[in-house]
């Protein structure tokens, strides 16, 4: 709710955003070839918030979903970097990467779409055999709602 808070919101209801977030989850997963732990899965819904701490009170929200895949930490680099290659075939600008080899690995992935304001990313840290991936949306307006203005 910036300057352009009265600017269209995207439409879609929390259970088609949730929907989307995970297969896109699964969609990460699958290029690091891997699968999502269904137990692992996070999905946190918040109000979006202005510039100026306002909050609509027309329904829009932020989906924040997080989930998880097993894999060995010495597949994580090779991993996350078949991630960044598959968002970059999707549009997606690389926001950051980094990858620290020695001591404890890590590797860190952060991409956003230029577009549509979705933001991701893959995470890999020692000792831990597993990968995050995170998903943040824009602040979106269910179907069936009038958007408030200010």
């Amino acid at each position: 709710m910036s300057s352009k808070a009265n600017d269209p919101l995207p439409r879609t209801g929390k259970k088609e955003a949730e929907r989307w977030a995970r297969h896109f989850t699964e969609s990460m997963a699958r290029s690091a070839e891997t699968e999502v732990r269904k137990e692992s899965v996070r999905p946190t819904f918040h109000d979006c918030v202005g510039e100026n701490d306002e909050v609509a009170e027309d329904g829009r929200f932020i989906l924040d979903y997080y989930a998880r895949a097993p894999l060995p930490v010495e597949g994580h680099a090779e991993a996350v970097k078949r991630i960044q290659a598959a968002l970059k075939e999707r549009g997606y600008t690389i926001i950051g990467y980094q990858e620290i080899k020695e001591g404890k690995p890590s590797v860190t992935l952060d991409a956003s779409h230029p577009e549509k304001g979705f933001t991701v990313s893959a995470e890999g840290h020692s000792p831990e055999d597993e990968l995050l991936f995170s998903i943040s949306t824009p602040c979106l307006l269910p179907p069936d709602a009038t958007q408030q203005q200010f």
